[in-house]
């Protein structure tokens, strides 16, 4: 095996990893290198790979069963998604979320591969949200313990699912708590009335996405940024004019506890 460089990318979360094959990487080598660096750093990114759909696909199923999307998708294979844009005008900020979080088992792992880039902007920004509920307020810690929120798919289409998922949930592989509230997806905590609902779906997203717990990633070609949706909330900046297009495949997780 090639020695790893390995890089943080944020003071607290995110890796730069260089000195890999991804085309020739099996799930062996993948649970032996990359796995504990994906739960230390929960956000890796490995540079100058570009991988056409097949590849990327292959190395995404080392990985774990991959979830399709209804999104678009590529000809090649439906587990992996073209992602294309031009910027939302004033709209500069999206939506904080993780992906999928209206799936009875949402995505444990998302890949995205920059294929074409806007000359300036375009980037992502992170957020560690082990380290938001390790800071959250005595109050607001007390609102959502024990707490669920029902999350929706329903912009996807009428006939994507509404689902019932615990507010702070439990890393299955590493056993850290962390929020599971996201302003994308999530709809309404459970047993609450509307108005104290929305209050404290807001707060909880305002504190998770605070500054501290952040990397913003600027985008090159070639590069490939995989993350744990256990464990991170993201959003995409909009903040250019020109076409911006990603592969995605995401990688099936359990039901979240």
């Amino acid at each position: 095996m090639t020695e790893l460089t390995i890089t943080k990318a944020g003071p607290k979360l995110g890796a730069r990893v260089e000195g890999l094959d991804l085309r020739t990487m099996d799930a062996d080598e993948v649970r032996e290198r990359l796995v504990p660096l994906l739960h230390e750093y929960h956000v890796l990114v490995l540079p100058g790979e570009i991988l056409e759909a097949e590849e990327l696909e292959r190395f995404a199923r080392a990985w774990g069963d991959l979830l399709e999307h209804p999104a678009t998708r590529v000809d090649q294979t439906p587990y992996v998604q073209l992602i294309f844009s031009e910027g939302e005008g004033d709209d500069r900020l999206g939506v904080w979320h993780s992906d999928m979080t209206w799936h009875e088992t949402p995505p444990k792992i998302t890949m995205l591969q920059a294929r074409k880039l806007p000359s300036e902007g375009g980037g992502t920004i992170f957020a560690n949200q082990h380290l938001a509920f390790d800071t959250l307020p005595e109050k607001l810690r007390s609102q959502l313990e024990g707490a669920k929120a029902w999350h929706s798919g329903k912009n996807f289409g009428p006939d994507m699912p509404v689902t019932l998922h615990p507010a702070i949930r439990t890393h299955d592989e590493t056993g850290r708590k962390a929020l599971y509230i996201n302003g994308g997806f999530t709809k309404e905590i459970e047993g609450m009335e509307k108005a104290e609902s929305t209050e404290l779906i807001l707060r909880t997203v305002l504190h998770g996405t605070r500054p501290e717990f952040a990397y913003q990633h600027e985008w090159e070609v070639g590069d490939l940024v995989l993350w744990d949706n256990r464990s991170v909330m993201h959003s995409p900046l909009r903040d250019y004019s020109e076409r911006r297009v990603m592969y995605r495949a995401v990688v099936a997780g359990g039901a979240p506890v």
